[in-house]
């Protein structure tokens, strides 16, 4: 079942299906959990989708682009769990538009994902030794921007 919104923008332009336009829908996904908005909102008018949404006000800022509610989930917490709630947040943003760049050879393999959600596991499991840098050693800050 192909739903707008989360169909990767190449295949509007009759390319064929392949497994990094899964990757894009899985990268919406993300962002939709953590932003609590969905990519066909209205809001999501002229040009501007969830990716971009999430691209332009993001900028390191995780309480920019989450759900007010998650925001308030984790003012209560101790300052070590605050932490950890935002680094894995913002992990889960930056897969999120990693995954979502428009140009599908730019876009991790599913592969390369689920590692970052592997570190990202171990991470929150109390391994001190996970890092973030992608799997493909792209940051947000190098993602191409459309």
């Amino acid at each position: 079942m192909w739903i707008y919104g989360y169909i990767a923008p190449e295949y509007g332009f009759g390319s064929n299906t392949s497994t990094k336009g899964d990757v894009y829908s899985f990268g919406i996904l993300v962002l939709e959990m953590v932003t609590r908005k969905r990519p066909i909102d209205d809001m999501f008018v002229g040009g501007l989708s969830l990716h971009k949404w999430v691209k332009n006000h993001y900028q390191g800022r995780v309480d920019k682009v989450i759900d007010s509610s998650l925001v308030r989930a984790s003012r209560d917490q101790s300052p070590e769990v605050k932490k950890m709630w935002d680094v894995a947040i913002g992990e889960m943003i930056e897969l999120g538009i990693l995954c979502t760049q428009e140009s599908p050879s730019t876009r991790p393999t599913m592969l390369d994902a689920a590692d970052d959600l592997d570190r990202l596991k171990r991470y929150l499991c109390g391994d001190t030794t996970a890092t973030f840098a992608s799997s493909l050693g792209i940051s947000s800050s190098t993602i191409d921007d459309y």
